[in-house]
């Protein structure tokens, strides 16, 4: 398959336009479109949906996986003979967002020294980041998932402890006759749509208190540190990240926010997910990942 026609495939996705994916690889828009169609007669499918922004078919995704890693190899090989054109090895990778607000910082630093490469983040719950790494969106992820996706080496991290706090005003506000949090009415905040922490604990109550459902007020607020905040102000329950608890929290002499003992505290495995074939950044970055992850239990 033509490398051109790969590459116009994968900025088609980057940039989600036909018109920006041609500005960015310097030729016309009917060029471009004329790689894409002889992609797909090549393929025998429709490889993208003509949609804005531009997104793949399934078929498309299993070609996009096919494109990033021959651009990255190729891109990599001519700067080895000393033939690139300058630019930087281009590292898309899948973060979840506690992840990235904590201790994956250590690797921003080390790829602030890198002149050969380029992160790409995308911020996705840990749950679902295994789904970006398999559309070909990504060349490696952080996920919860222990089983690698076709074509991945997985390693584990570590873990991360989360548990359930409140505001102490708003906890008094919401109580039943026996003084206990009102979990079908005390407000909960969720990270985001497909964030699953907060609602298996209040499925795991429910089923201990021997009712079908708890249906709560949510709030939703996608944002590590604003998450946090929200959860001082009132505006309802959440899962903490231990590293975001103020110590005078889990002592007990915190006066504003306590953690709700009725409810279970949640641990989150994670994994480094990465193609098994890759180019020395992605070999760089992975060591990267480990090093920073090592105070991970």
């Amino acid at each position: 398959m033509n490398t051109d026609h790969l590459r116009a495939l994968a900025a088609a996705v980057d940039e989600g336009t036909f018109d920006a994916a041609s500005a960015l690889l310097g030729v016309s828009g009917s060029a471009f479109s004329q790689r894409i169609k002889a992609l797909e007669r090549d393929a025998g499918q429709v490889l993208l949906a003509r949609t804005i922004p531009v997104t793949a078919t399934p078929a498309g995704e299993k070609m996009l996986r096919l494109a990033r890693q021959v651009i990255a190899l190729e891109d990599d090989t001519r700067r080895a003979l000393g033939r690139g054109t300058g630019g930087r090895t281009v590292l898309p990778v899948a973060v979840n967002a506690d992840s990235l607000a904590t201790w994956f910082v250590e690797v921003l630093r080390q790829a602030a020294t890198w002149d050969d490469a380029v992160l790409q983040l995308h911020m996705e719950d840990q749950e679902h980041t295994h789904d970006l790494l398999r559309s070909g969106a990504v060349v490696a992820a952080i996920t919860e998932h222990p089983t690698p996706v076709s074509g991945c080496t997985v390693t584990r991290l570590g873990t991360m402890d989360y548990y359930p706090a409140a505001a102490t005003a708003l906890l008094n506000q919401f109580r039943d006759g026996n003084g206990n949090p009102d979990f079908g009415h005390l407000p909960v905040i969720d990270f985001g749509t497909r964030d699953g922490l907060q609602r298996s604990r209040l499925s795991e109550h429910a089923r201990t208190i021997g009712v079908p459902r708890l249906d709560p007020p949510r709030h939703l607020v996608p944002s590590s540190e604003a998450y946090l905040r929200a959860v001082e102000a009132g505006l309802g329950w959440g899962m903490l990240l231990t590293d975001q608890i103020p110590p005078s929290v889990t002592e007990g002499t915190h006066p504003d926010l306590e953690l709700i003992t009725a409810l279970n505290p949640s641990r989150v495995t994670l994994h480094w997910q990465r193609w098994t074939s890759g180019t020395p950044a992605l070999d760089r970055l992975t060591e990267a990942v480990h090093l920073a992850a090592r105070h991970m239990r």
